[in-house]
């Protein structure tokens, strides 16, 4: 192909992008885009087709549509076949930062008249600054089979990038944990969902310990959408991140069966009662009466400061 005069394309074209609106890419890992070029014949005359070049200006600029060339397509009609189209190919390319799809009928003299066409470019990365790019194609069409152009003609498409809206705060969710109930020092994985492109912080008390933590990254933002541990008690975990300078929360808990905790105090009527036997490594200290309906057993000095009493009140020796 070379470059042409423009006379006027014989065909016309349309643009559409999916998703609708377009926005401009945040990060590396915001989902790919495709557009759909539609080629159909508004006049009254068949309109012959052998090529069409299709450019998408890339770079990180504003009117740049894409941040790289690559990409993939298909035409909507049988026959038709897209091809991503790289420097140094053997084919003449306008100047300028483009990616280049070279679109191609059936046949060299297929003939567009009723029906159209739809060029789908799929897997485009979209470039991350908001504006309007300008979307070329070049044809190589003809009314007359026997009278070609010596280059194509030219027309471009405008099509905006907007910029990326703010994220909603329920964009975030399904925070949970699997299981929610363990045993002491059981493991424990909890899982969201939201956008790859927060910072999401977990946060918990002393009875949880998580495996990033031994590996020295406590506190340190969570990217993949799940975190592991072990629990000693029962433990309220959050999840924090920040949407548009705000700070948004949710918590889970988990519930141990046999917890290990580092101190108990009883408070009110009802006491302490333990249904299965007790052992205590250290000492026990009773500040009122202590009943034991069952055999006392030490292996050590019993020490009283009275007297042991027996069922009539007469204080007891000892063998």
């Amino acid at each position: 192909m070379n470059e042409s005069a423009n006379e006027g394309c014989l065909l016309d074209y349309a643009i559409i992008s999916e998703p609708f609106p377009l926005y401009a890419a945040v990060s590396d890992d915001t989902p790919r885009s495709t557009l759909h070029i539609v080629i159909s014949n508004g006049g009254g005359s068949t309109v012959y087709c052998r090529e069409f070049l299709i450019s998408l200006p890339h770079g990180d600029l504003a009117q740049s549509l894409v941040a790289a060339t690559s990409g993939d397509g298909d035409g909507s009609a049988q026959g038709w076949t897209v091809a991503n189209i790289q420097e140094g190919a053997n084919i003449v390319l306008p100047p300028g930062d483009f990616a280049h799809f070279q679109v191609k009928p059936p046949t060299d003299t297929t003939p567009l008249d009723v029906s159209g066409v739809t060029i789908t470019l799929k897997n485009l990365r979209i470039g991350t600054k908001p504006g309007t790019a300008r979307v070329e194609i070049r044809e190589m069409a003809t009314l007359d089979q026997g009278k070609w152009p010596d280059s194509p003609r030219f027309e471009a498409l405008t099509i905006t990038k907007f910029p990326a809206p703010a994220i909603p705060v329920q964009v975030v969710t399904d925070f949970h944990a699997e299981p929610y109930e363990v045993e002491a020092s059981g493991e424990v994985r909890l899982t969201w969902r939201g956008p790859t492109t927060l910072d999401y912080t977990v946060a918990h008390s002393s009875g949880a310990t998580g495996s990033m933590e031994s590996n020295g990254k406590k506190d340190e933002p969570v990217k993949d959408f799940v975190w592991k541990g072990k629990v000693t008690r029962d433990t309220t975990f959050q999840l924090s991140y920040v949407i548009a300078g705000a700070t948004h929360y949710q918590t889970t808990t988990v519930v141990v069966t046999n917890p290990v905790i580092a101190g108990l105090k009883v408070m009110g009527d009802k006491g302490l009662y333990v249904e299965k036997n007790a052992t205590i490594d250290g000492d026990l200290h009773v500040g009122k009466d202590t009943s034991i309906t069952g055999t006392l057993g030490a292996t050590d000095d019993i020490t009283t400061h009275a007297h042991f009493i027996d069922p009539n009140g007469k204080p007891l020796r000892s063998n």
